[in-house]
């Protein structure tokens, strides 16, 4: 894309209407009426700069809390990944990054689970480990379920019977997410580098 070039919507592929100024604005209503997805756009925007915005990593984070103070698991998340790995001016704190991940977890954020199952197993408390991993295995993340057979079946933390069970659960939960518009935002996302494995597909 090139610089002048507006963004295009994955899955019709038409530009995206309006200026910087026009799409901040949308968003700014939005976030006054409490949308917390608008909210976390918003904060991602400062935080990096997006849309002609100057770089404000203290309202990235600001905005951030807002939104996880919301229930948004995604904003939680976030908040998880920035003071696990001492990003947007926060100091590094891998207890306070866990603790957010599982408040995404609690609002089913797959992301969230999994990454609080390998602090957890890095912790040494293998039974919570365990949990999360399943639980997000069962939610259709692929990753989980490789944690699962290399780091909890394979050294003997966790039965056959219960990996078994951890499988199929993520088979159906991953037939139940196959559709059209799925794969074809998969493809936009793999066009577009921003695919991750952890997706999956």
């Amino acid at each position: 894309m090139t610089s002048g070039e507006r963004p295009a919507c994955a899955f019709c592929r038409e530009p995206i209407s309006g200026s910087n100024e026009e799409l901040l604005a949308r968003a700014r209503k939005r976030v006054e009426r409490k949308d917390p997805k608008a909210a976390l756009n918003i904060a991602l925007e400062h935080g990096y700069g997006g849309h002609g915005l100057p770089v404000n990593q203290a309202k990235c984070i600001d905005l951030l809390r807002e939104c996880a103070g919301l229930g948004y698991p995604v904003a939680h998340y976030q908040l998880g990944n920035f003071h696990h790995n001492g990003e947007m001016g926060l100091e590094q704190n891998e207890e306070v990054g866990l603790k957010y991940w599982e408040k995404g977890a609690e609002g089913g954020h797959l992301m969230s689970r999994y990454n609080a199952g390998c602090k957890e197993y890095d912790n040494g408390d293998h039974v919570a480990a365990m949990r999360h991993l399943r639980l997000s295995a069962s939610g259709g993340m692929r990753k989980s379920m490789d944690c699962l057979i290399e780091c909890c079946f394979e050294s003997g933390l966790l039965h056959h019977g219960d990996l078994a069970e951890s499988l199929q659960a993520m088979y159906r939960a991953r037939a139940e997410l196959r559709s059209e518009d799925r794969n074809t935002y998969i493809e936009h996302l793999k066009r577009t580098g921003e695919y991750e494995e952890a997706f999956g597909v």
